[in-house]
């Protein structure tokens, strides 16, 4: 299962945070440093959770399961915004 960024947003860099519209809905999102690193690996294309996460437990100290359930958490909350979809 891959996920990536819908055609429902744009996005924007603005003083190193990523900026986040949703303009069917017309609300605005912000990330954490996390979070735009995701971000910035799905503008690239469709990621796969295992792909995610293996550049994030490269680039922070974290283990394996603290990070795959984090991002579950995250992926969750940016399909409920419909800002990323599933891919099959």
């Amino acid at each position: 299962m891959k996920y990536q960024l819908t055609s429902d947003q744009i996005s924007s860099k603005v003083a190193g945070e990523t900026v986040i519209l949703n303009h069917k809905k017309g609300a605005y999102y912000g990330l954490d440093e996390v979070g735009v690193l995701i971000w910035d690996l799905l503008e690239k294309g469709p990621q796969t959770l295992e792909s995610l996460c293996e550049v994030v437990e490269s680039e922070y100290e974290v283990d394996g399961e603290t990070c795959k359930s984090d991002l579950e958490v995250l992926l969750k909350d940016l399909m409920a915004e419909k800002l990323v979809e599933i891919v099959k």
